[in-house]
């Protein structure tokens, strides 16, 4: 008998946030939110229980909450390398390591091969998993060849919140692995808590999407459990930009299919059109998506309202397939502020390199063997395509003769230069809100090479040179002095109550575009966000 898979989703509370009070306890004191740009990007709960949002104007937050302290975000290097702790430890846990990391703050999670090897411990008990059965306890093992790892757990008693309140009649076939699923998951954040210090939040299911929309439903530090005869009442509540992998832009497109024909004020309000889950499932059908959306995405999103999802968890690897970095403006309109940009942001780019491809022995993990460039030209508007060259990544990268800034004025001068005249053509005026520069088409390297005492010995540059400990504790003693020396524990002040910092303050036309709701002026990059702000409320 086939049997469902067993997806667990997890979910680091209020993660940026979480990430500046384990530097700083004091912050869980106060109320205090994260800004990047103009925008709050979270904020802690001490602040939403204020009325803080997510995804405000900074200045507007400070207008309402003048007491609320702000930690400045925008250097990620802190957030990226506790994510990546995070994603190691929850790995270990897991049998085949079949954990697949989303963003810095999310997990999924199939841990099916763990519940399946103990239904077989229950079905050698000669318990059927029937009610009629109950288990005081069973011994839920972590291990197969250790059996004494792991931990006691109810059978018959479920870990956590109901997705819809109910439970099942019967905790037979997948209902019984979905509750072992809740115990593994209460097991796993309560060693992440315990170890780590980092609370999160955990949906059990047997998919991702419903997986991630449990979990949801229930924060911070809760859990939930959404079992599948309850998938679809639990869905149909739902507005569809709610719906994991749709976004505002499809579900424009979707509603505008639905309601085509009715008068223009209903048409261009989305708020008087009812885009539920229940009544687009209703009013819509599978054809009209594909027609709208293409045979793919329109296959995948009908079924992903009716809780379907076919995509399992493609366990992350170690090596990334690419390294990107990227910054937004207001507008970049001149050569030497585009020159000026890509050299900062190769500096930044090459630190990653650094981190990320390098093991502690000073060696090579990987070789990209691609560089590309990005951009985004104004006249897109906020829900523009990017526009890309790329070309062979300069081999110098690699070497461990020439300075770290020689590397960036090589990179700059004779690869992102060429490709940016490549990307604008014959235009002598040009407008742009983003940069991206990526290293892409990672390869495994065949034997170490190189060794990263030259690089690190060299740098003069120091901005955005924030090594933390995880990865200082992993470079070999003798190196790590030296490191230590060049990578600051921190940039400069992240946290500030007011004044200290340039960006708290944006007058109003450093804003690039206006929000068609409120009218309030912000950079492109942000524009997408406030906008999903809107549609959420509290």
């Amino acid at each position: 008998m086939l049997r469902s898979p067993v997806i667990i989703a997890l979910d680091w509370d209020a993660f940026y946030c979480s990430v500046e009070e384990h530097f700083n306890p004091e912050l869980r004191k106060i109320a205090f939110a994260v800004k990047q740009k103009g925008i709050i990007c979270t904020c802690n709960y001490v602040a939403r229980a204020l009325g803080v949002k997510k995804l405000q104007l900074l200045v507007d937050a400070l207008k309402q909450f003048p007491d609320l302290a702000i930690v400045n975000g925008e250097d990620l290097s802190r957030y990226r390398d506790a994510s990546k702790e995070l994603w190691y430890f929850a790995r270990d846990m897991v049998w085949g390591g079949k954990v697949e990391r989303l963003g810095f703050d999310e997990l999924f999670l199939d841990v099916t091969d763990m519940i399946d090897f103990n239904i077989a411990l229950l079905d050698n008990l000669h318990v059927p998993g029937a009610s009629s059965h109950p288990v005081s306890s069973f011994f839920f093992r972590m291990s197969k060849e250790d059996p004494s790892v792991g931990f006691s757990c109810p059978v018959l008693t479920v870990a956590g919140n109901l997705a819809t309140g109910s439970l099942p009649g019967d905790f037979r076939g997948d209902n019984l692995r979905l509750v072992l699923g809740s115990h593994l998951c209460h097991y796993i954040r309560s060693q992440i808590l315990d170890i780590k210090g980092y609370t999160s939040s955990g949906g059990v299911s047997i998919n991702k999407t419903l997986a991630k929309m449990a979990g949801a439903s229930h924060k911070p530090n809760q859990q939930t459990v959404l079992f599948p005869e309850f998938a679809q009442d639990f869905l149909d509540t739902y507005d569809i930009g709610r719906i994991p992998w749709i976004g505002h832009k499809s579900k424009s497109i979707i509603l505008d299919a639905i309601y085509k024909g009715t008068d223009s004020v209903n048409h261009t309000m989305e708020g008087a059109r009812d885009g539920t889950v229940f009544n687009v499932r209703h009013l819509a059908n599978k054809q009209l998506f594909i027609n709208s959306l293409g045979q793919s995405a329109g296959d995948k999103l009908w079924d992903l309202l009716h809780g379907v999802d076919q995509t399992g968890v493609q366990p992350t690897p170690d090596m990334p397939t690419q390294i990107s970095i990227e910054d937004t403006f207001k507008s970049l309109t001149s050569l030497i502020e585009v020159h000026n940009v890509l050299r900062r942001l190769s500096y930044s780019l090459l630190d990653r390199m650094y981190i990320d491809l390098m093991d502690s022995d000073g060696g090579w993990l990987g070789h990209p063997q691609t560089a590309r460039l990005s951009t985004r030209p104004r006249s897109t508007g906020y829900y523009g395509s990017r526009i890309s060259r790329s070309d062979s990544l300069p081999s110098i990268v690699f070497s461990n003769s020439h300075s770290r800034d020689y590397i960036v004025d090589y990179l700059v001068d004779r690869c992102w230069m060429p490709l940016f005249s490549k990307l604008i053509g014959d235009a002598k005026i040009f407008d742009i809100v983003l940069l991206n520069v990526a290293v892409i088409n990672i390869e495994k390297a065949p034997a170490k090479s190189s060794d990263i005492t030259s690089f690190l010995g060299k740098k003069k540059h120091t901005d955005n040179n924030q090594l933390d400990g995880v990865h200082r504790e992993e470079l070999p003693v003798t190196k790590r002095a030296k490191v230590v020396g060049e990578y600051a524990d921190s940039k400069g002040p992240r946290f500030n109550f007011l004044g200290d910092d340039e960006d708290v303050i944006f007058e109003e036309d450093n804003y690039g575009e206006s929000c068609v709701v409120c009218g309030q002026r912000m950079m492109s990059f942000a524009l997408e966000a406030h906008m999903r702000f809107h549609e959420l409320g509290d």
